[in-house]
């Protein structure tokens, strides 16, 4: 049984220090009459009194002390475009602690005794970071493209709720602008506890914002009587946007429990429309177990992983001050991985365990403009929006062991605000040419996610989700990671087994989230209902052909957007159709990370995983 706590330096408050109504909708704008239209509120009708309760909680209008806040999706730079060309007199930088501010309203201060006494444990986020992440400085001209990446960084980070950039024009020169920037902290201390049974838990102390710099420290003590030692730990230092160079760079260290490894990146990557250089380094150095999937055993493998590349980026569409250019971007990247211990391998056996040296090039096209909303992945919190293209080729060398291969790889993706919500597809191919030529260890992928726009029943947002995925293996080799699966996170959620292994596989996933007005001491909770639907089996066969798995159920996320923790998840789930040696989890309490769009922008070469 496994059982997740989570031991939190916690001060309960609520957001904002009020609570917020829901913004409007994502991709179009509601008018509020919706919302109370009756059509909607024979909806949410129940004969049962406790379900009407939970009903009316869900759904209850909140009282709010300040301003109501609405929000439409909006394409950011168009909020800086009348200001564009005019130039930065000043740029000034208001900073916010988590607790019982707005960053709608700064005059709103905290008014209960545990906000003032959790904000005074908290360290503001120095301005020299932020300043460090903007991409304006006071005398250039109002860039709207600019000013619209700039919010998009500082909220990236992982020590912002939210923020906003204020243009003003001067009075005295309505030539001129004053900048203000305003930021609200999250709170980002937390440490926490996993016991999976009585032989094997571990401990987490994590800071991200080490003395408001950005820094981030993570600790992790292990503890496993069945293995080796018993005791094993995890150190990381993470340094964000080094000077004002745009470079990360992490460092991690992990030994006990079979591992003896360490970790060492160096990279910038091509932040904004407007970055030229983007390069990266890494250095790994691993003793580690490692589960095999085709033999259900773990053993031990140490290798040494090093890497580095650069890209460099040209615009190649008309300069202009509100429109984000198309650019045209080239990179190349050198990476070798040396295998001391590892499972046997032959030419066609277990290639994720060879020894290679490899050598890629890349080409890519790419427009991106960012959109601004809420209520899509966050609870409240301002979301950017990626929206734009990439049509990107990779080739290279590959020298093993055993041959010589070349690389190629493709990539088309797109992404769009349409009438009816937002959708992105994107199709990727990957694979190596030996002699011959043949084709090995390809594969395609198809990908589609569509997301509505928010729709209001009562005063609760409603939003559907739906996500399709088809993967199909080409002349595949033997061994680990020639195969993929259906489980959990890559088709099924919940259902856990060995079994559902093949080279093609097609999964949906539908969600459909209902979003409430209502807040707990901080905490906006999302009721969902799920519907998860899989084919997987060999790549000779038609995909239709496959036994369709299935789950389906409900749940609910808990978040508080001042606070640095993940979402609190409860889920309860039925499964038609189990495997003979499939496991379950009919119910889970755990906590699940905020997802991610899918962004345009070019990264570092390198092949499509098969996975």
């Amino acid at each position: 049984m496994f059982f997740s706590l989570v031991v939190l330096f916690f001060h309960v408050t609520y957001a904002n220090g009020s609570i917020v109504e829901p913004p409007d909708s994502v991709f179009t704008k509601i008018r509020k009459d919706t919302i109370t239209k009756p059509k909607g509120k024979k909806v949410l009708q129940s004969n049962s009194k406790s379900v009407q309760k939970v009903i009316n909680w869900f759904t209850k209008k909140d009282i709010l002390s300040g301003p109501e806040r609405f929000y439409e999706v909006e394409e950011a730079p168009l909020q800086f475009t009348p200001y564009a060309g005019k130039t930065i007199q000043s740029i000034k930088v208001v900073r916010l602690k988590p607790f019982g501010y707005r960053i709608e309203d700064t005059t709103y201060i905290p008014r209960r005794s545990i906000q003032k006494l959790g904000n005074s444990t908290h360290i503001l986020t120095s301005k020299r970071l932020v300043l460090n992440s903007i991409l304006f400085k006071e005398g250039d001209k109002v860039n709207a493209v600019d000013f619209a990446e700039s919010e998009q960084l500082l909220r990236a980070g992982f020590y912002f709720e939210d923020v906003r950039i204020i243009p003003e024009l001067v009075q005295s020169d309505t030539n001129s602008v004053r900048i203000t920037i305003i930021t609200k902290d999250v709170w980002t201390l937390s440490a926490g506890v996993r016991i999976d049974n009585a032989k094997s838990n571990q401990i987490a102390l994590q800071e991200r914002n080490m003395g408001g710099y950005g820094v981030g420290l993570l600790g992790r003590l292990y503890y496993d009587a069945d293995k080796p030692g018993k005791w094993g730990y995890w150190t990381t230092i993470q340094l964000p946007y080094i000077g004002k160079s745009y470079i990360d760079g992490s460092l991690w260290y992990r030994r006990g429990l079979g591992y003896d490894s360490y970790y060492l990146n160096l990279k910038r990557d091509f932040y904004s429309s407007k970055a030229k250089y983007a390069f990266g380094a890494t250095y790994r150095s691993s003793l580690e177990p490692y589960r095999m999937i085709t033999k259900d055993s773990i053993i031990s493998v140490s290798y040494k992983l090093r890497e580095a590349w650069l890209g460099r980026t040209f615009r190649v569409s008309r300069r202009s001050l509100v429109k984000p250019p198309i650019n045209l971007s080239i990179s190349a990247k050198v990476r070798s991985l040396d295998y001391f211990t590892s499972p046997e391998v032959g030419a066609e056996s277990n290639p994720y365990f060879h020894n290679v040296e490899q050598l890629f090039g890349s080409v890519a096209l790419s427009n991106q403009s960012i959109f601004r909303s809420s209520l899509i992945y966050s609870f409240g919190s301002t979301e950017d929006i990626p929206v734009g293209f990439k049509v990107q080729a990779t080739s290279g060398i590959e020298r093993s062991q055993f041959q010589r291969r070349f690389m190629v790889g493709s990539e088309m993706s797109a992404a769009e605000i349409t009438p009816v919500g937002y959708l992105y597809l994107s199709m990727r191919l990957g694979g190596y040419l030996a002699e011959g030529p043949a084709l090995e260890q390809a594969e395609i992928n198809i990908q589609s996610n569509y997301i509505s726009n928010l729709f209001f029943i009562n005063n609760t947002g409603i939003r559907q989700f739906l996500r399709l995925n088809f993967t199909r293996g080409i002349s595949r080799f033997d061994g680990e990671r020639e195969y993929i699966d259906l489980e959990n996170r890559s088709g099924v959620r919940g259902l856990y087994t060995r079994e559902l292994i093949g080279q093609a596989r097609f999964f949906a996933n539908f969600e459909t989230v209902a979003y409430s007005p209502h807040y707990f001491y901080g905490f906006r909770s999302a009721l969902f209902l799920f519907c998860d639907l899989g084919l997987i089996g060999p790549s000779s066969d038609l995909i239709y052909n496959f036994p369709l798995y299935s789950g389906f159920g409900l749940g609910l996320r808990l978040k508080n957007e001042s606070l640095i923790f993940p979402t609190f998840l409860i889920r309860f789930g039925y499964y038609p159709r189990i495997p003979s040696d499939g496991t379950v989890a009919y119910w889970l309490f755990s906590t699940e990370q905020r997802q991610r769009f899918e962004d345009f922008r070019m990264k570092e070469p390198a092949l499509l995983s098969f996975e």
